[in-house]
């Protein structure tokens, strides 16, 4: 037995020597020793172009082979593609829905009932009537949905003809209203300005591209510095240079947000498929290197599944435009204007723009901003100043304190609770809607039915589900292939992530730091454990009323806990 390895050990050593000479003669220079991390080591630069010599066989082999591991299905040996966390596809939203708007037409039917034809007996299922029974009937809330906004019309226009007459006609007294008109231009060319750095990242793949850097050298490390510079800069611009007041600094802050989000996922999507291409080339040049060489079968194989995976990758993501042919100016600033934080190739799109659909998600987003204005005025505006007056007074008593603490979040959750409501409809179905319809983006589930969720675990992937598509492409995944996390490890580091931004955002509202955001935030993890114990796990409307609970109660606590404290 000790013979037999020796000899093998002799084999591969000559064998070794073998490729070298080969590599020597092909382009002088030796394969680097001790790599371990596969093809990158050996990628030179000569005369603006990228050559690569062959690799040494073990620390190559056993990179792509434990790369195997993950690319295929270990019992059924598919591919599985990096990109398949995440799916688009042509989808309304459920409010739509509701109301019989497709992704093709807009329509109020009046009464009646809609069917759903079953495939089942047709024959056997009819009533004495002759009306066939065996179809899936469903209700339309068309109504239910004009009489909603029938009464919030009559309660803005009571509330407003009332602070008209109690302000002598002079609207411009609304505290709220001045901090909606406050700095305009400001905000808005400031915003311009930030939606023009996001470019940055297009020209770091563009100059990989051209062959100008290396993404895994430069390019990568340009791009994460730069994302991080660019949500301090504007955040210390908003806060200190400008001193905008807390409406204009949190819309700049959260939209600077969106717009990392959308740089981030743009230079990562690319930067892995430059990744790809390049793991691509050096397996086709190694392994026409070795036809000649007396070579193990197994590195042969281990060779050939890696372009088989990588082919497979590239042609996955897209029918039409091949990569790199999608890094350009047109398709970036289509991409950048896409109701998405998650980037690919290609879309879903409509055929046509619904001009009547985009007048109705307009008129929409005016009036819930209206309703919203009044509400923060009347409601909301007063519980504050008295908040912030007991926080200025310091009551002697702790225990006073405390009390009129708990009075004031009382008084504050009704109010807090439509405002909520209104929020969420504001930007997930108005705004994004909206844009979704003048840029024919064909995907248009951006929530589900979160309002029946039992758990906080469903309740975070339906209530924003394009930030949940980016945390679990761009934290999650990313924090177990490259920072070889575990899954709890992972969603604790997706919690912790999610967690400081929103105490960030925190701090650009109330410029303080108290972290009771983030602790509530974090509480989220013990509340999931809870929701999956046996104990909920059966119960429903228990679970989906502690959910509603927490809905009800937890943003007038941390709205009265900032103020207050």
């Amino acid at each position: 037995m000790k013979k037999g390895k020796n000899g093998s050990r002799s084999l591969r050593k000559k064998e070794m020597r073998k490729i070298e000479e080969m590599t020597r003669q092909s382009n002088g220079r030796q394969p680097l020793p001790g790599s371990e991390t596969g093809f990158d080591e050996y990628e030179t630069e000569k005369n603006g172009k990228i050559s690569a010599d062959l690799p040494q066989v073990t620390p190559y082999e056993a990179s792509l082979s434990n790369k195997e591991k993950y690319r295929f299905h270990r019992d059924t040996g598919q591919i599985r593609s990096f990109f398949g966390d995440v799916r688009f596809g042509y989808r309304s939203t459920i409010m739509d829905d509701l109301v019989q708007s497709t992704l093709t037409e807009t329509s109020f039917k009046g009464a009646g009932w809609g069917k759903i034809k079953a495939e089942a007996n047709k024959k056997d299922s009819q009533s004495n009537d002759g009306e066939d029974v065996s179809s899936v009937v469903f209700f339309n809330f068309s109504g239910f949905y004009v009489l909603f906004w029938m009464i919030v019309a009559f309660i803005v226009l009571r509330v407003g003809v009332d602070y008209y007459v109690t302000h002598d006609g002079d609207l411009w007294q609304s505290e709220i209203l001045k901090f909606m008109t406050t700095d305009l231009i400001s905000v808005a060319l400031i915003d311009l300005v930030m939606y023009l750095c996001i470019y940055f990242v297009l020209f770091v793949h563009l100059a990989v591209k051209h062959e100008w850097i290396s993404w895994k050298r430069t390019g990568r490390y340009l791009t994460y510095s730069y994302e991080i510079g660019f949500l301090l800069t504007f955040l210390y611009v908003a806060e200190t240079v400008m001193q905008f007041h807390w409406v204009a600094k949190i819309f700049l802050f959260l939209h600077s947000l969106v717009l990392l989000m959308k740089m981030h996922s743009f230079a990562s999507y690319n930067g892995y498929l430059w990744e790809i291409l390049r793991e691509l080339e050096f397996s086709k040049s190694a392994l026409a290197k070795t036809k000649d060489a007396a070579i193990e079968d197994n590195f042969k194989r281990v060779l050939e599944k890696s372009c088989e995976f990588c082919q497979f990758e590239l042609d996955l993501q897209s029918t039409k435009v091949k990569f790199p042919t999608n890094i350009t100016v047109k398709s970036f600033f289509e991409y950048s204007m896409f109701p998405t934080l998650v980037y690919q190739v290609e879309y879903p799109r409509t055929e046509k723009i619904r001009w009547s659909y985009v007048f109705e998600k307009l008129c929409a987003i005016f009036g819930v901003i209206l309703v919203m204005m009044i509400i923060a005025q009347f409601f909301m505006y007063p519980i504050a100043l008295r908040a912030m007056a007991v926080r200025d007074i310091g009551m002697p008593i702790f225990w006073e304190r405390i009390l009129e603490w708990l009075y004031l979040l009382l008084k504050l959750v009704p109010s807090f609770i439509i405002m909520y409501l209104m929020v969420w409809y504001l930007i997930w179905d108005a705004i994004l809607n909206c844009i979704a319809e003048l840029t024919r983006f064909g995907d248009r589930y951006f929530y589900g039915d979160w309002w029946n969720c039992v758990s906080w675990d469903e309740f975070s992937r339906q209530w924003n589900v394009p930030v949940h598509k980016f945390l679990l492409r761009h934290v999650y995944h990313s924090s177990i292939s490259f920072l070889h996390l575990n899954k709890m490890q992972a969603t604790l580091m997706t919690f912790l992530l999610s967690s400081v931004v929103h105490e960030l955002a925190m701090y650009v509202l109330f410029r303080k730091l108290r972290f009771y955001l983030f602790f509530l935030q974090m509480a989220q993890i013990p509340l999931v454990q809870l929701g999956n114990s046996k104990f909920l796990k059966s119960k429903k409307i228990l679970g989906n009323a502690i959910f509603w609970l927490g809905i009800c109660t937890g943003p007038s606590l941390m709205c009265t806990l900032y103020l207050t404290f």
